[in-house]
């Protein structure tokens, strides 16, 4: 399962997750951003009750997206204990994603 992120429900669905989280910035209008839906919905089903998979609609939630530099999309930030600890951005391997969400 993927959660839509908005600037409305990140503290309660980021930063308030036990679990980690990987939150994808994308746009609608992205094409790279539709390369790399397969390849998130694998990892979310992958990594189900281990890693909650996330994503956030840059154009849906401006602010968010300024909050932590997105300026190219895709882009993946990795959270643990609430805390941005890990990125990569553009159309990224599953390996990639693995390696952004593994523990500091």
């Amino acid at each position: 399962m993927i959660f839509e992120i908005t600037e409305e429900n990140f503290r309660r669905e980021v930063r308030g997750s036990e679990l980690p989280v990987l939150l994808e910035f994308f746009a609608l209008w992205c094409g790279r951003c539709a390369m790399m839906e397969d390849v998130l919905t694998e990892f979310a089903r992958n990594n189900a009750g281990k890693i909650k998979v996330c994503r956030a609609d840059i154009d849906r939630s401006p602010a968010l997206a300024e909050k932590f530099g997105v300026e190219k999309v895709p882009a993946f930030v990795a959270f643990r204990d609430g805390k941005a600890e890990q990125a990569a951005v553009g159309v990224v391997p599953y390996r990639a994603l693995e390696e952004i969400c593994k523990k500091s």
